[in-house]
């Protein structure tokens, strides 16, 4: 039982100092840590996206945060590495889920930030993601919004090994919003995948001969700037500047909002949503 009990009391450890870093470089975008025990101590291995605001001047930050988890948690001689997320920020679950509360506590409309972080998740080459947004949305009451797109596993020794998993909390005026967001990274092996190996002595003579095509890159369409909706009658400069400060840049990107998000951004309302709405599909058609 001492053993059971040593191993228990480290792994507690582990999560009690995960949610003690969590809170301490919150805004540097945490993206997860790595415990190992070395000769010389014991070395805390730290993902985030910006390292700068974990190091702090000179080093100064980084020094407060290995005294606290020496005193706090009785570390033996803790050694703190800073590693920088980059490109791969976009496939962390738990990046994905702290900038998706922030821009929830920024005054993004649910619908858009949600389906925003799963096109940026899915284009990154994940190869399935779900974003689940819990609490009260719309009204008084809680509820919850799923936004899936790709393969996605729940449960088993199969979702454990390829699913990445992330927390956050977004505090709004009307409560806090619980973000959790699900991601299958592009390397992850399924069980139902199987590559046959065919031997050279076994191929076809037609296959043999052919010559493999070059894949061609995909063309990528062009956007339409958001300017062009001054041709609808009755939407002026003001009602642009507004959709752009909401971070929509495009016409194509309000052709995939419906009327209650247009009416969410901040000044624009009801009745010149329905009026975008109903022109867009025209307008569209006009450009191309």
């Amino acid at each position: 039982m001492t053993g059971e009990r040593k191993f228990i009391r480290e792994n507690t450890n582990r999560i009690l100092i995960k949610e003690f870093l969590i809170k301490k470089i919150e805004g540097a975008g945490f993206g997860g840590m790595n415990i190992q025990r070395t000769p010389m101590g014991t070395r805390i291995n730290i993902l985030v996206e910006r390292p700068g605001m974990v190091i702090g001047k000179s080093g100064s930050k980084i020094k407060e945060l290995t005294e606290a988890i020496k005193n706090n948690f009785n570390v033996d001689n803790p050694q703190i590495e800073i590693e920088e997320a980059g490109s791969r920020s976009s496939l962390n679950a738990q990046i994905m889920a702290e900038k998706l509360a922030e821009a929830l506590e920024r005054g993004w409309h649910f619908r858009r930030a949600g389906h925003s972080s799963v096109r940026r998740i899915m284009d990154a080459g994940a190869k399935g993601c779900q974003i689940i947004i819990a609490g009260k949305l719309t009204g008084a009451r809680h509820r919850t919004e799923k936004f899936t797109q790709g393969h996605v596993k729940y449960c088993g020794e199969t979702a454990k090994e390829v699913m990445n998993i992330g927390y956050s909390v977004a505090k709004l005026k009307a409560g806090v919003l619980g973000v959790k967001v699900r991601i299958m990274k592009p390397d992850a092996k399924l069980p139902d995948e199987i590559k046959i190996h065919i031997p050279e002595t076994e191929k076809p003579k037609e296959e043999a001969g052919i010559e493999k095509k070059k894949e061609e890159k995909p063309v990528e369409k062009k956007k339409t700037d958001i300017k062009k909706i001054t041709e609808i009658q009755g939407i002026g400069p003001s009602v642009v500047k507004k959709f752009e400060k909401a971070g929509v840049t495009s016409v194509e990107e309000l052709f995939e909002m419906d009327v209650d998000d247009l009416a969410a951004v901040n000044g624009v309302g009801g009745k010149t949503a329905e009026k975008i709405v109903k022109n867009l599909k025209k307008l569209l058609e006009k450009v191309v």
